[in-house]
């Protein structure tokens, strides 16, 4: 088989020996785009773009490396040099044929050309190429495509559709043309070339009313709509038809004509064809048709008739049955409430289908408890009119206790249920798919398939071609299953959730007490389930109130408060879990064991990194796992590359690592984790402070660390982004590695946030984590540990400008860092005692242990560099020597800026504003004063933003300009006061009454 790649339609990739599946959503998208552009360079800015909107997180491009290094590997080893950088972005190469896109294309010239030359066998056989590579296109990534592409595309479709009819009409081949040019024409109404080939087609088939009623109907849309006439072409058409005297198709080159119409003896009664007057129409079979049987399934002299071929039966083999009309769909949940979007897709799709074409087949998918059934039993039961030959309903038992159903034996049903008698029916699986599909053919029937498992289960149930639609629910995606459309579900809105609430207990309970509402709504996480369960307790319960019910599903047993008679969520859950105990694949299993262990670690995101270091294998098989948990609805996708559980399933997770999971093997994942946030967290302190003091690496690790792939932080920006998203996880991380006997790990982590405090100190979520992992390792008794963080609590409260804390903590530190002989360290704990006691006021003190400082350097040997140069000139300010600190400080501000390092550069530069200010020299003040403030808002630090909007108020009162100083203060008041910054609230508002005074 050759290479191809697939995009009019679901992606699809094949290396010329095997399918190359493209599973994560992000790489079909990348995919999806580069291949619209093959050939051509797409730069990295576009694909950012794609993936992450106008305003893409300061780790994207790091991200998009990875992802564009991952797709790769996913291409396969034939295809992988196909995709390669260029100077700014990436181009994939495509050879000739090798895309469905471009080989339609190339069928659609040809078509163009033939039809120019009126050349319609041609016409008819490159318009049907290019229509069969059609697999449901534009590419079901929109966000590749963008609009106007997608628009293009789905134009060109059109224009082959109308190519060919032109071809089919001109060639005299209109039969069984109506029907589908009907629903064209309903679904593009203004398009006057479609109107135009039905009305000839209806003519040609006897229909002449019927063609005159299309343009009556399109005129009041056009000249309504638009208040325009219609065509020219289209007018002379109605004039042909008026008069009943077409003209030779020799005559016009549009496909219109034709040298004689459909007569009586074409096989209809009357001189027409029965059931295409009624699939055109809508309406029910009324007259014989072709096959010469009523629409009650009698012959015209009332006896009982057998089905011919023409309404799909199987006359030849013995396999006629009797027309039989079922209607199974169970009655739909009556507080059925929301969902009008779902609902407004599935009425979309869930339309006969065209004769000839593919049968629709819609799949609906998504968590256990979220409300599938519900919805297509709604939308089958509104659309239930527009099968009038019955609607078949299945629960397939893919998920639960019941042992799954056979597709034999569905079939065996279905058949039975369509009037085949029991004699008739084949003994084998693939005979009987067979003659299902063709009952299927000519019929209108609707058929909805609940509760499927897998693709396997599904495929022979599905009609091949013709007019009957398909509804699929399951908690798998079935990726392998092709549609007309996939609607997945998701929690409810807040709206929706109230609603169903108040459906089921009564919307006064709900009004009385919206808070405790609010609460039962937050306990059920928006899964309809859930909220039925509350809303039924509520209702068979008329004395509660709703806060009784809030109280008990706050405690800690959620799942167990939510199951009511036959409905529970847990065992909801358990269906979908237990599908994957029992896959036979062994990704089914190991998926199985993902979700348990990830109930480890619930109520945080999760990256494929991290998920890898959990499950201790390659990142590349954790993306197989995750891939498979998401298809299976057991996790979602929060954003690209991002993971988590739906809040109670997080819950059920967490129940089954702990009763299915050894306590050893437990504790072996969450070390493994632990070790990969300490290492990650480690990377990301680097990033952002390259020159400050290393942190010791943890002792003894176990093998599997080596397999940890870290995040990649692009710059220091990306990795104080990442510390930011991640804080929630790593302050957990602390307590967890604490209770785990790992104050090894709880200390490291909050020590390596070192640089994000730097940067966040104002929010004192820093220095909380400091004191827990103080807590733990000096139960320990862990030296090492304990100086670090005392170091860290010194620094911490100093930039709060809490002093004696400060001062009391370094002390501490210097203590223990003499204890375990580390020289470095305590060079560097001396030289922030230096810079408290100055800031004490003592200078004394700051003298003597700057000296320290200056001696524990020289021991050291400590080479010049930023660091030391900005240390030098916080020493020589500190005694008075403001020219030598200045130019210390511009020294260190060009290292500093020849390292990109953007949060220490602010800090120098807003110490040489300082520094100037110091000197009398407002005016040059202002300027690094300036650019420190704007790397500092760049950066979110509003501590040190409010700190430089306080030195920039009194430098400019210092100055002599008493309204700048009054509006910088305004604004570090008003900042301070937001985020409770007391130092500077106090300094403001000091400021701003001597300027009153």
């Amino acid at each position: 088989m050759p290479i191809t790649f697939g995009v009019l339609g679901p992606l699809t990739v094949h290396d010329g020996r095997e399918p190359r599946p493209i599973t994560s959503p992000t790489h079909r998208l990348l995919l999806t785009h580069l291949l619209l552009n093959a050939g051509r360079a797409v730069t990295a800015d576009a694909l950012l773009t794609l993936v992450w909107g106008e305003r893409p997180p300061r780790t994207a491009a790091a991200s998009l490396h990875n992802h564009v290094g991952r797709l790769r590997r996913a291409l396969g080893p034939r295809l992988e040099d196909r995709l390669a950088a260029t100077g700014g972005g990436y181009r994939l190469r495509v050879e000739d044929g090798e895309l469905d896109s471009a080989v339609f294309a190339g069928h659609l010239g040809r078509a163009r050309a033939a039809h120019t030359g009126q050349e319609w066998t041609a016409v008819a056989l490159e318009t049907a190429a290019a229509l069969e590579l059609w697999r449901g296109g534009p590419p079901e990534d929109s966000a590749a495509v963008g609009p106007a592409e997608a628009a293009r595309l789905a134009e060109l479709r059109l224009q082959a559709l109308e190519w060919r009819f032109d071809a089919e009409l001109a060639l005299g081949r209109h039969h069984g043309l109506a029907a589908e040019l009907a629903l064209l024409t309903a679904e593009h109404p203004l398009r006057e070339s479609f109107h135009r080939q039905l009305m000839l087609a209806l003519w040609r088939g006897g229909r002449r009313a019927d063609a005159l009623a299309v343009y009556r109907t399109l005129r009041g849309t056009l000249v309504e709509e638009l208040g325009l006439e219609p065509g020219t072409a289209i007018q002379l058409t109605h004039r042909e038809i008026l008069a009943d005297e077409p003209r030779p198709a020799a005559g016009r080159g549009d496909g219109g004509g034709t040298a004689d119409r459909r007569g009586a003896d074409a096989g209809s009664v009357g001189g027409r064809d029965g059931r295409e007057r009624t699939e055109a129409g809508g309406g029910e079979r009324t007259e014989a048709g072709a096959g010469g049987k009523a629409a009650d399934g009698t012959a015209p002299d009332g006896s009982a008739a057998r089905e011919g071929a023409a309404d799909g039966g199987a006359a030849d083999d013995g396999a006629a049955a009797a027309v039989a009309t079922p209607s199974q769909l169970p009655l739909a949940p009556g507080d059925f409430t929301g969902r009008q979007g779902e609902l407004d897709a599935l009425a979309l799709y869930l339309r006969p289908g065209e004769p000839g074409g593919p049968a629709r087949v819609v799949l609906v998918t998504g968590m256990g408890g979220v409300g599938k059934t519900s919805l297509v039993l709604h939308g089958a039961h509104a659309a239930a009119e527009d099968f009038p030959d019955g609607r078949l309903y299945a629960d397939l038992r893919g998920f639960g206790v019941c042992e799954a159903r056979t597709p034999h034996d569905l079939l065996g049903r279905f058949l039975a249920d369509l009037g085949v008698a029991g004699e008739a029916l084949p003994k084998d699986t693939d005979d009987r798919a067979a003659l299902y599909r063709s009952l299927l053919a000519e019929r209108r029937v609707l058929v909805v398939l609940d509760n499927a498992r897998d693709g396997r289960q599904v495929a022979p149930l599905l009609p091949g071609s013709g007019r009957s639609a398909v509804v699929v629910t399951s908690r798998h995606k079935l990726s392998g299953v092709q549609c007309t459309a996939r609607i997945p579900l998701g929690p409810l809105s807040a709206p929706e959730q109230r609603a169903l609430l108040a459906a089921m207990c009564g919307a006064d309970r709900v009004a009385a007490d919206p808070v405790a509402a609010g609460q039962v709504m937050a306990a059920c996480a928006g899964l309809p389930l859930a909220l039925r369960i509350a809303g039924s307790r509520l209702a068979h319960r008329p004395t509660w109130r709703l806060s009784e019910l809030a109280r008990r599903l706050n405690r800690t047993d959620r799942l167990q408060a939510l199951a009511v008679d036959h409905l529970a969520v847990r065992e909801a859950f358990s269906f979908s879990y237990t599908s994957l105990l029992a896959g036979g694949r062994p990704l089914e299993q190991e998926a199985a064991r993902a979700f348990r262990l990830l109930g480890l670690w619930p109520a945080h995101h999760h990256s494929a990194e991290s998920v890898a270091a959990l499950l201790g294998a390659p990142v590349d098989d954790a993306l197989d796992v995750l891939d498979t948990l998401v298809d299976a609805h057991l996790l979602d996708v929060s954003a690209p590359g991002r993971y988590r559980f739906h809040d109670l399933l997080g819950e059920f997770a967490a129940e089954r690592v702990l009763a299915e999971e050894p306590e050893q093997a437990r504790a072996e994942a969450l070390v493994r984790l632990l070790g990969w946030y300490t290492s990650a967290v480690a990377a990301a302190n680097l990033a952002i402070a390259p020159l400050a003091l290393p942190i010791p690496a943890v002792e003894g690790v176990s093998a599997d660390w080596e397999l940890f792939e870290l995040p990649e932080y692009a710059d220091e920006e990306a990795a104080l982004e990442w510390c930011g998203e991640e804080l929630a996880a790593i302050r957990d991380a602390v307590r967890r590695a604490a209770a785990l006997d790992r104050p090894d790990l709880s200390w490291r982590l909050a020590a390596a946030l070192f640089g994000y405090g730097l940067t966040y100190w104002w929010n004192g979520e820093w220095a909380e984590c400091l004191y827990e992992a103080l807590e733990a390792t000096a139960a320990a008794d862990d030296p090492a540990g304990q100086a670090w963080l005392h170091g860290r609590l010194g620094v911490a409260h100093g930039l709060t400008r809490a002093v004696e804390p400060c001062i009391e903590h370094l002390e501490k530190a210097y203590g223990f860092f003499r204890t375990i002989d580390d020289l470095a360290a305590q060079k560097a704990v001396v030289s922030n005692l230096s810079a408290a006691y100055s800031q004490a006021g003592d200078t004394e003190r700051a003298q003597e242990w700057a000296t320290r400082a200056m001696a524990l350097a020289e021991r050291l040997a400590v080479q010049p560099d930023a660091a030391r140069l900005a240390s030098l000139g916080d020493l020589r300010f500190r005694q008075g020597d403001l020219p030598g600190a200045e130019q210390s400080y511009r020294e260190a501000i060009a290292e500093w800026r020849r390292l990109d390092s953007r949060s220490q550069l602010s800090l120098a530069l807003y110490n040489l504003g300082d520094t100037l200010r110091a000197q009398g020299r407002a005016r040059d003040a202002v300027a690094p004063l300036l650019e420190s403030l704007e790397i500092r808002r760049e950066l979110g630090s509003h501590g040190n933003v409010a700190d430089t909007l306080e030195t920039l108020a009194r430098t400019h009162f210092e100055g002599g300009d008493p309204e700048a100083a009054r509006q910088y203060w305004s604004q570090a008041l008003t900042l301070a006061r937001r985020h409770r910054l007391e130092h500077f609230i106090g300094l403001s508002e000091r400021g701003l009454a001597g300027l009153a005074s």
